[in-house]
């Protein structure tokens, strides 16, 4: 927030107030079509998730299924091997996913921690509610979502916040398969190449944004970047962490 003159100084308090760096990130870069993809995708991306997880928790957590360790250790055995970049860059190719947006979302469907921590906490919830369901007549879809879901908020709420932070804080995606697709950059892939390179795109740099007798330094359009996209994890972490802490510490003690 200081002038563009203040340089290699400590301060608590900006020296010659300016807004100047933060107003030509918003209006001379392409910042608003990064926020768009990224917020698209921090929105989208957990959501589905959040849909594919609690309905694979809540079958693992089932003890009628049929082969239910098989399938839980099998789980467990993906959260800790993966086939490496390249196998997996070769099948999201085949899956003609690269250069488009849902190649943000469907490779993250399932978060195989966020699963796990569901199905330990509908496992501690009381059998009865479900059996009294059972004997009303209830459907297994309705005990699911209109019994056991509504009981889950806490936790699922915990794991709403890791995937926004994680689907907010990516670049590394768009860097594999979307970087050649401008319009799909994100946010924090658009500040990673800035921080890199000192530019923003093949087309504009430093000398764009200095026309009009504007000058700013490198370093305070890479710290007003930084802050900008500090912004939205700083206003959904207060409302969600009450439900964060309550999600994490449920089942955790045994009696």
């Amino acid at each position: 927030m200081s002038s563009e003159n203040t340089f290699a100084k400590f301060l608590v308090v900006p020296l010659g107030f300016s807004l100047e760096a933060y107003r030509s990130i918003l209006t001379e870069l392409n910042f608003l079509d990064g926020l768009k993809i990224s917020v698209a995708r921090s929105i989208i991306g957990p959501i589905c998730t959040i849909v594919v997880v609690f309905m694979s928790a809540y079958v693992l957590s089932r003890d009628e299924l049929v082969f239910r360790k098989f399938f839980s250790r099998y789980v467990i055995f993906a959260m800790y091997f993966t086939a490496g970049i390249l196998p997996v860059y070769v099948n999201i190719s085949d899956l003609h996913l690269t250069g488009s947006f849902w190649v943000y979302i469907l490779p993250n469907l399932v978060s195989v921690f966020g699963l796990i921590l569901i199905r330990a906490f509908i496992q501690e919830l009381p059998k009865s509610l479900e059996e009294s369901a059972f004997i009303d007549g209830a459907s297994d879809f309705q005990v699911a979502f209109k019994i056991v879901f509504p009981l889950c908020v806490p936790v699922l709420a915990a794991i709403t916040l890791f995937e926004f932070i994680n689907q907010w804080n990516a670049f590394g995606d768009t860097l594999l398969y979307n970087s050649t697709r401008s319009e799909l950059f994100t946010l924090q892939y658009i500040l990673s190449n800035y921080l890199k390179n000192g530019t923003i795109s093949s087309a504009t740099d430093m000398t764009a944004l200095n026309q009009g007798g504007k000058n700013f330094t490198l370093e305070s359009v890479k710290m007003a970047m930084t802050v900008t996209v500090c912004i939205p994890i700083l206003l959904v972490y207060p409302f969600l962490q009450k439900y964060f802490i309550k999600g994490l510490l449920l089942g955790a003690v045994k009696e």
